[in-house]
């Protein structure tokens, strides 16, 4: 089979949740499937330089050389009618496994990945430029044109369910793989010698923008704060939306320390090191910092909202992300009451990681099985 993957969100250096996800599923599905012939679409003035990981004896990367935005606008007006096009051979299937602009002929069967559809729901949470960058890429007709549609969740399949008339045959349920590395006190001080860390912190990791719900950490951190001036607070990840008026507010206080973006090796050695994950987002498709942070047997403190009691179950502390006050107790009770923080730990220990390469070859055989979805 011929099988075609948009990789554009890949030329991002900086992968998010959405970027990682597909880096890693196409490098789990490449390390389990040698038979079929993978096409990589990547588009840019810039031709993106494919991980050495990507680069297989069955992988054929095409690069678009047309800058984003004229390619988006080409798609949006129907001036390119089929994204396929670009491709040499005739593709048996295709993978669109994020949301993106896309059109693509009638014959060929499509596969979509929706993470989550906070921007229909949760629009405040969006700026206007956003709003209208989901606006126009259109998610309901590509999911009327998708032969089947990977959900990352249930919750997620359930949103899809409640804002779009589909057949729940249409979509499948697989939850993304996790990549983590395993870590040692030793191994990972030296990898996170440069941030010159306080021995004691909690941790937040994600983008810094209004969904994550980063005002109301900073809010119980100052109680918390108050209580136990040692333990510091360490915000992880990319600026987002928004994110100067929380900026503003870390200039007041020393004690919370932004140290940017961090992947691999030593974003696992933060979790390993912290004394927990402070995660009390308001809106998540899936979640993938708490599952991280579980598998360094840490204690997770996350909202009740979404999709994170289905990805966490009883392996996490829950509160109203709503009230920081509860994230506030909920620290105070981690740091005084050693019974539940080794009780934690020990249900995080016990913890089982969906099977990987289950996952992989669900998605392998939607691929081949694709011909046989088509409506």
């Amino acid at each position: 089979m011929k099988i075609g993957v948009d990789i554009r969100t890949l030329s991002f250096d900086q992968r998010s949740g959405v970027g990682n996800y597909v880096f890693h599923t196409l490098q789990d599905v490449l390390a389990q499937d040698k038979v079929n012939i993978y096409y990589l679409f990547s588009a840019g003035l810039k031709k993106l330089t494919l991980p050495e990981s990507l680069k297989q004896k069955n992988v054929v990367h095409l690069h678009i050389p047309w800058p984003n935005k004229i390619l988006n606008l080409a798609l949006l007006f129907n001036l390119l009618k089929d994204f396929t096009s670009f491709s040499p051979v005739s593709l048996d299937v295709f993978w669109l496994p994020n949301l993106n602009f896309f059109r693509i002929n009638d014959v060929t069967p499509l596969i979509l990945t929706v993470h989550d559809l906070s921007f229909l729901h949760s629009r405040h949470f969006y700026s206007l430029k956003m709003k209208w960058w989901h606006a126009l890429v259109n998610i309901k007709q590509l999911i009327n044109r998708a032969d089947q549609v990977i959900a990352v969740s249930l919750h997620t399949k359930r949103d899809i369910m409640r804002f779009f008339t589909v057949r729940e045959e249409k979509l499948k349920v697989i939850y993304p793989s996790l990549h983590t590395h395993r870590m040692t006190q030793a191994l990972a001080e030296e990898l996170t010698k440069d941030l010159q860390l306080n021995k004691k912190f909690f941790l937040y990791l994600g983008t810094v923008e209004p969904r994550k719900n980063i005002r109301s950490i900073i809010k119980a951190f100052d109680l918390y704060h108050q209580d136990y001036p040692d333990i510091d607070l360490l915000l992880v990840g990319n600026k987002g939306w928004l994110y100067n008026p929380l900026f503003r507010l870390l200039k007041k206080r020393d004690y919370i320390r932004y140290v940017g973006f961090v992947a691999g090796k030593k974003r696992d050695a933060l979790y390993f090191l912290s004394l927990g994950l402070i995660w009390p987002s308001f809106y998540e498709g899936f979640g993938f910092p708490p599952l991280e942070a579980t598998v360094q047997a840490k204690p997770v403190i996350i909202s009740y909202k979404t999709s994170l009691p289905e990805i966490m179950k009883d392996q996490a502390l829950y509160v109203d992300p709503y009230n920081p006050a509860e994230i506030y107790q909920l620290l105070k009770q981690l740091t005084t009451d050693k019974n539940l923080e080794q009780y934690i730990i020990n249900k995080t220990k016990g913890f089982v990681i969906p099977d990987k390469a289950q996952q992989t070859q669900t998605i392998i055989n939607l691929f081949k099985n694709a011909h046989r979805f088509r409506s």
